[in-house]
């Protein structure tokens, strides 16, 4: 059965076909501003943490606003021990959005 057979015009399947190629390129475009949305964000987090250990780092020995601890108890990753594991900006680790 073909698109003729149901009445429609070449015109009409042209228009079909032009109207979902739009779709799916608005729908790639938004979804690759997306991804670079969120890629910034994660390098702006990043350099956030980096300053904040940094500044308990020079702040280790004098009491810091965490309840009079010292920033190296509470959260240095050097004496916990514990970094978040790093994930490459191209690797696929089964999450979806």
């Amino acid at each position: 059965m073909t698109y003729r057979s149901r009445g429609r015009s070449i015109f009409e399947v042209i228009v079909a076909v032009c109207f979902v190629g739009f779709l799916v390129g608005f729908i790639t475009v938004l979804c690759i501003g997306n991804y670079f949305r969120a890629k910034r964000a994660q390098e702006r987090q990043r350099q956030r943490r980096i300053a904040k250990i940094a500044q308990q780092n020079s702040n280790n020995g004098r009491s810091s606003s965490q309840g009079g601890y010292s920033a190296s108890v509470a959260g240095d990753t050097t004496v916990s021990g514990y970094e978040a594991p790093h994930v490459p900006a191209g690797s696929r680790n089964g999450v979806s959005a």
